[in-house]
Formats: structure tokens, C-alpha cells, sequence
């Protein structure tokens, strides 16, 4: 995540400009994108500190594009904003609820937005850890590297977010609709017989082969969860 870089999705956003003029006083750029769709694209490739979203702009389309960018590991560091001339208490809860860090009502003041980005920032990457270790199995986030018992074990990209899930809330069990949902993404077509697959490699790639697994346990009519 490249600091100093802030996104801001929808040309109607109030005081851009002079958003933008003082975002670029404190050395921050700004840039502008017309839609949600490739808003997953864009923030993996920049890396920005921050995402602000308009949802007079975007409305109910907004939501996904939020659980998107937090459930995925490469993404979720980005602090999201949601602006909107509607301050209704049900509409900020929704907001916060799909993963906004913030909720800003309009008319705002730019020096205060740029405060609570930086405030969210500043959480987000002192709060973040850099590994989890669970058992014998640590994860290192920043290098999406996996090792178990201090040796390198080889992940695809979607073994390492379900890895990841699962380990990092421990004890919690997901559903397989839940799993699909956070790992592969809702605009994605796969069903329930694909995590069952996944997770049979990766146990294997833990070096499970038989029944019952010491890290990933099958929750029978439910999901699984990681021990």
C-alpha cells in the first residue's frame, strides 16, 4: 500500500476540489474513477492509503464493492470512507455493517475528511499484523508466505485466502456459502462441491491425508473451522 495516495470514486463527490487542493498540500494525490466495477482493479494496482466512496453517487451497488475490498487480503488495508448527504442512523449502520472504517455526512469539511482518513490509516496499519501463527502453521501476510514447522509450504492464491480465514478466526465456523462468499467473491460462480475440493488440498498441502484433521475440522451440515 502506497501511503500518501487516495482514491475517490464518483465525479459528484462535494468539495473534490478543494479536497483535492489540500490533499495535495499535505502530498497526497487524488484520482477520480467513474464506476465500482473496476474498483477492485484499480486499488489492487495502486495500493492506495485510502478509498472514499460516494454513495449519492453509487447507492445500493455501493455494498458489494465494500465487502469486496475487505474480504480480500490484498485490498482490506485501504481505509474506507463512505460519503452521503444521507445521514440516517439505519443508512451509516449499513454502511459500517458492509466494512466502511468511517460514514461522513454532506456537506463536510475537507480538513476533517482528511483527519479521519489519516486517523483510519494509522489504525489500520498499527493494528494490522503481520503473521498469525496458529499450532505449528504461520502465516506471514505481507510476503503471502506459509510456513509449517518453520518450513515453506507452497499455496495457490485462494489456498492461502482460505487458509487465512480460517486461521485467523479461530474456532469460528464458516459455512460453505460464507467461504465461497469471502474467498472467492460473490460475482464469481462456484459451488458448494469447490471449497469441499480446496479444502481437501490444502489439508493435504498441511500434510493431512486421513480423517479427522488436526487443523481443519468438517463441521457435518455446516462448514468448517479451523482448530
Amino acid at each position: 500500500m502506497e501511503k500518501g495516495i487516495v482514491q475517490v470514486f464518483g465525479n459528484g463527490t462535494a468539495s473534490s476540489e478543494q479536497l483535492e487542493h489540500l490533499l495535495e498540500s499535505e502530498g497526497y494525490v487524488m484520482q477520480q474513477a467513474q464506476n465500482l466495477e473496476s474498483l477492485q482493479e484499480v486499488v489492487l494496482r495502486d495500493r492506495p492509503s485510502a478509498v472514499v466512496i460516494d454513495l449519492d453517487e453509487f447507492g445500493d451497488s455501493t455494498w458489494s464493492a465494500c465487502q469486496e475490498l475487505k474480504d480480500d487480503l490484498a485490498t482490506r488495508k485501504a481505509a474506507l470512507i463512505l460519503l452521503s448527504s444521507n445521514d440516517d442512523e439505519n443508512l451509516r449502520i449499513k454502511g459500517l455493517e458492509a466494512g466502511a472504517d468511517d460514514f461522513v455526512a454532506k456537506p463536510y469539511s475537507p480538513r476533517e475528511l482528511l483527519a479521519r482518513l489519516k486517523a483510519i490509516a494509522r489504525r489500520i496499519t498499527s493494528g494490522d499484523a503481520k503473521r498469525i501463527r496458529v499450532k505449528d502453521i504461520e502465516i506471514d501476510l505481507d510476503e503471502h508466505r506459509v510456513r509449517k514447522a518453520g518450513k515453506p509450504i507452497d499455496l495457490t492464491y485462494i489456498q492461502f485466502k482460505l487458509l487465512y480465514l480460517l486461521a485467523s478466526r479461530r474456532n469460528n465456523v464458516f459455512s460453505r456459502k460464507e467461504i465461497l462468499e469471502k474467498v472467492w467473491g460473490k460475482k464469481v460462480y462456484v459451488t458448494n462441491r469447490t471449497v469441499d475440493v480446496h479444502i481437501k488440498r490444502l489439508r493435504e498441502k498441511l500434510g493431512e491425508y486421513k480423517y479427522p484433521s488436526q487443523y481443519i475440522e468438517t463441521i457435518h451440515g455446516t462448514g468448517y473451522r479451523f482448530l
